[in-house]
Formats: structure tokens, C-alpha cells, sequence
């Protein structure tokens, strides 16, 4: 038992998991209609649906497959889920520009190989990419820069 390929069973399980909680919240949520008339609810369902087996097609046969043993980075994990909660904090309280820059800049410390020079530019690239794809090509209502100083 200590054998078995657990990186792919629990990832696939947590496919299977994430795609039949989707699938069950858009079936008690919204209605489905009809393959003719479709409602809301049909294409998360769906979705849902095709990730549950999706997920089982990973779990299964790694249960009879031997597999490397798991690694888990522990670095990787904290600033990335730092990252994504600066987004969260920082959008509406300094605008779009900044928090893009703060996250990207979060972010990179996931790896230890990049110098704070290098990490500045590629926050500062990505800030000025995202604010001229989403705010000037997309004209996205979100304010580039909401200082409340």
C-alpha cells in the first residue's frame, strides 16, 4: 500500500471532489431546461460532471501503479497563497496597477532563484502588461491606481 502512485490519486480526487461539488451547486441552484433550451445551470453541470470522471480517470489506475515518492515544497505554497491574498486585500483599496505589481512581486518569492532587481522588473512588466491589455485594450472599469492617502 505504501507503494501506490499518490501524487495521481489525490489529485485526481480532488478533481472528482472539486467538479461534483460544482456540479451539485449548479444542480440544486439553478435550473438545468432542457438539451433544447438549456438554463443556467446546465453548462456548470455539466462541466461538473465531465471533472468527476475526468478525475476518476486519473485516481483509478493510479491505484495500481507504483509512484515516486511526494515532496511537498512547502515555500512554493505560502507565497502563492500570500500572493492571491494581497490581490484580494490590495484591489480595492490602491487600484489595479499597484496590487498587480504587489502580487507578481509576492509571487516570485515562491522560488529562491530570482534577485529582488529581477523581481521588481518582472512586477513592473506584468503591471504595465495587464493595465494595458485589461484597462486600455478591454476599457475594464477598474481604477489603475485608487490612492486613498
Amino acid at each position: 500500500m505504501l507503494d501506490r502512485d499518490y501524487r495521481d490519486i489525490v489529485a485526481g480526487l480532488v478533481i472528482s471532489t472539486m467538479g461534483g461539488a460544482a456540479a451539485l451547486y449548479a444542480l440544486a441552484t439553478y435550473a438545468t431546461g432542457t438539451l433544447t433550451r438549456m438554463g443556467p445551470g446546465m453548462m456548470p453541470a455539466t462541466l461538473g460532471t465531465i471533472l468527476v470522471v475526468f478525475g476518476l480517470l486519473i485516481a483509478i489506475p493510479a491505484l495500481a501503479r507504483r509512484g515516486k515518492t511526494v515532496h511537498v515544497r512547502v515555500r512554493p505554497l505560502i507565497f502563492l497563497s500570500a500572493s492571491v491574498l494581497s490581490f484580494a486585500v490590495m484591489i480595492r483599496s490602491v487600484g489595479f496597477v499597484p496590487t498587480v505589481f504587489a502580487t507578481t512581486f509576492i509571487a516570485t518569492f515562491a522560488e529562491s532563484n530570482l534577485s529582488l532587481t529581477r523581481a521588481a522588473v518582472l512586477a513592473g512588466a506584468m503591471a504595465l502588461l495587464t493595465w494595458s491589455i485589461f484597462i486600455l485594450g478591454l476599457g475594464l472599469t477598474i481604477p489603475a491606481f485608487d490612492w486613498r492617502f
